[in-house]
């Protein structure tokens, strides 16, 4: 009888959640100020945290190092994404709607992915692997380094900067002759200016307002330009930004897990987390698959990095510092090393955060993670789902 009420207390926050996750996918999420849309909002939220903690504790599984540069990876593939949203066009393509506006973000997505999982790599094999058996200090202060190195790159590379950008808004294109009369909104193209040090700056010119009309002259211009030539901009649902947020991390811990535990990858990656010399030892190529972490962990922050910013609606080169430091926090709550251990503390901490800053107060909402750390630290250090690991010296 009490293994069964034990059994039926751990299965609870698994029901909750599937409950609010059922509620978000089934529209009764409505922005209310409800119980319901706090813990969906939460949910959210908690699936950022999770991407991330994902590459923490992947990372620790296999060569027990804290990367704290991972928020960087994450700031890098938000980057990628917003560049890919505004210059590459692909809203442009004419298929019907919506499906350029799906098609330029999961571009976006898979920029941002492979952005963050390159410079993993890069960072793995320039500054990581060199120092690998220098004890874990070396590692923790290398680590702490290349993370404040790429915040300071990123603040004075021009194309960056280190003012905060407005994420870009999903634009509709259409031909001018398209347009509806009287206009059904504001109506824009894209005009090419000489700035006072003679450089070509792009800038959004209004063509022709709500309900007034194209006139003549500018539909005769824009008729002689090729391809779409105006658009509206439209806006993306905080629901369906939630709600797919939330998707793609069940869809990505499920590729995750069958990669861990059905691959020959993964194999090795389990073998090289025991023993490193005994891995070897069977042939295992131990850089390869160390590689292959860093490169699996930064791609789940790349696309964490963009899902981030297309929710909040801005980006800057200090955009994954405090995402990455809680999703270090959800980590260790949930258990670092465990990759289910990632995910529940990621939706943990999400969720306890806005549920903290609906009823009781949003000015020490960020604090309440490092109360959330110290607690399970003191109570339970293994994290929620993690367990002993007994280490000879």
């Amino acid at each position: 009888m009490t293994l069964r009420l034990r059994n039926l207390a751990r299965a609870l926050p698994a029901l909750a959640l599937g409950y609010v996750v059922a509620r978000m996918f089934a529209g009764d999420v409505g922005g209310d100020g409800t119980l319901l849309d706090y813990l969906a909002i939460g949910t959210a939220q908690g699936a950022i945290y999770a991407f991330v903690a994902l590459g923490y504790t992947m990372v620790y599984g296999v060569i027990r190092l804290i990367n704290f540069a991972h928020g960087e990876f994450f700031m890098v593939g938000a980057f990628a994404g917003y560049f890919v949203l505004r210059d590459a066009g692909i809203e442009k393509l004419a298929w019907p709607q919506p499906w350029p506006l799906v098609a330029s973000y999961a571009v976006a997505l898979v920029a941002g992915a492979l952005a963050a999982a390159l410079l993993a790599l890069l960072a793995e094999a320039l500054c990581y692997r060199p120092i690998r058996k220098a004890g874990r200090i070396a590692a923790l202060l290398t680590a702490v380094g290349l993370s404040l190195l790429l915040q300071n790159l990123a603040r004075q590379w021009p194309p960056i900067g280190p003012t905060q950008r407005p994420w870009p808004a999903p634009r509709l294109w259409a031909a001018a002759a398209d347009v509806p009369s009287p206009a059904d909104g504001n109506y824009y193209e894209i005009r090419t200016f000489k700035s006072p040090s003679g450089e070509s700056v792009d800038r959004e010119k209004l063509v022709v307002a709500k309900g007034q009309r194209l006139t003549p002259a500018n539909l005769q211009r824009l008729e002689a330009l090729p391809g779409p030539q105006v658009f509206r901009k439209g806006e993306l649902s905080p629901a369906l930004v939630d709600r797919s947020i939330v998707l793609m991390l069940g869809l990505s811990t499920l590729v995750l897990w069958f990669l861990v535990q059905r691959t020959k990858t993964g194999k090795a990656m389990r073998a090289v987390s025991e023993d490193h010399a005994a891995a070897r030892l069977m042939g295992v190529n131990v850089n390869r698959v160390i590689a292959a972490t860093f490169f699996l962990g930064a791609f789940l922050a790349g696309l964490g990095g963009v899902a981030f910013c297309a929710k909040y609606g801005q980006v800057d080169p200090l955009s994954g510092f405090m995402p990455g430091l809680k999703a270090f926090i959800a980590a260790v709550v949930g258990g670092i090393g465990s990759i289910p251990g990632a995910v529940v503390g990621g939706l943990f901490l999400g969720v306890s955060e806005n549920l903290f800053a609906a009823y009781v107060s949003t000015e020490w909402k960020d604090a309440l993670a490092f109360v959330l750390l110290v607690a399970v630290l003191l109570s339970k250090p293994t994290g929620l789902l993690g367990r002993p690991y007994r280490e000879k010296i």
